[in-house]
């Protein structure tokens, strides 16, 4: 694969330490300082690039794309996965610091500028990064309720259940900030309203909906199922006739809706019938589930485009 410096699109490969900037004038290291970058960043928006493209690293992407929206830069937080199969699509198996800023160049200008990302809002940011903790501890609470099961030692026992206690407290605490941020934004405390008003959505698939999925209602029902992960994939090659199964999409908010769907299948008069159909015509009870989750999401994106609560 020739790499070459592109003259219109920026790409930006992340590490914990340092940033290396592949641009006209080659790749260069700068430290993953606030200084530093926008030194860097102002030499590049007086050069007027259409994108500029950074790689996705749990976390430590946050401050380059921070200065990117603050310098009125265009920018596009590409998926690692989808990176790196681009650059072996192109004949790159090699990889470094170096050549991942050169491919993520080539890849912003596979994607055009129509790619460009808006300026996340700052208290979305905060909700997400709520939920993201509230998750974790789950994680762990999960992970101690299982440990518990297993120990037969009471003083072992007794401290496990003091650290579920603690976990519950911590998860509250976190849950009940999440709720007094949307309370205290006039449109969130709207559209939480207006999806807990169909039967089998309350208080905690509406946080997730909102925190989680952001695009609800700015999507078409097709888009906004891919985006979750609960649209079925094809799976089909000459004569040769895969099952469709559901694959990616976000996970947190696919786990929330499966719970609701259980609600909603059993009490929601709608989704109880459109339930109850896809099993008697032969349908797996986890596949009818899955329909019921994918026709709830796709009700709950038109409810809130359309700014109209659930009607039986």
């Amino acid at each position: 694969m020739q790499l070459n410096c592109h003259e219109r699109f920026v790409g930006i490969d992340v590490s914990k330490e340092w940033i290396d900037v592949a641009y006209k004038d080659g790749c260069v290291r700068i430290k993953q300082s606030s200084k530093e970058i926008d030194e860097k960043l102002k030499q590049i928006k007086n050069q007027n690039p259409e994108l500029c493209i950074v790689e996705s690293t749990g976390g430590y992407e946050r401050l380059i794309v921070d200065r990117l929206h603050a310098n009125g830069l265009k920018i596009h937080v590409a998926h690692p996965t989808k990176v790196r199969h681009f650059a072996k699509a192109r004949g790159l198996l090699a990889k470094t610091d170096k050549l991942d800023a050169y491919v993520l160049a080539a890849y912003g200008e596979f994607l055009g500028e129509d790619a460009r990302l808006t300026k996340p809002d700052v208290n979305q940011q905060k909700l997400q990064d709520l939920q993201a903790r509230c998750e974790q501890l789950k994680g762990m609470l999960h992970a101690e309720m299982c440990r518990k099961a297993n120990v037969t030692y009471k003083t072992v026992k007794n401290d496990i259940q003091d650290t579920i206690e603690f976990l519950g407290k911590k998860i509250a605490v976190i849950m009940n900030e999440i709720q007094e941020m949307i309370n205290c934004d006039p449109d969130l405390k709207s559209k939480q309203e207006l999806l807990c008003s169909m039967k089998g959505v309350g208080k905690v698939t509406s946080q997730t909906m909102l925190v989680g999925l952001p695009e609800l209602g700015k999507l078409t029902r097709k888009q906004i199922a891919a985006l979750v992960g609960v649209a079925p994939i094809s799976n089909e090659s000459g004569k040769r006739r895969g099952r469709a199964r559901i694959q990616q999409g976000r996970a947190n908010v696919r786990k929330t809706l499966y719970m609701a769907a259980l609600v909603a299948a059993r009490h929601n008069k709608l989704l109880k019938e459109f339930y109850e159909k896809l099993v008697k015509a032969g349908k797996p009870g986890k596949v009818a589930l899955v329909a019921v989750m994918r026709k709830m999401l796709v009700i709950l994106n038109a409810m809130a485009r359309d700014n109209k609560k659930w009607n039986d």
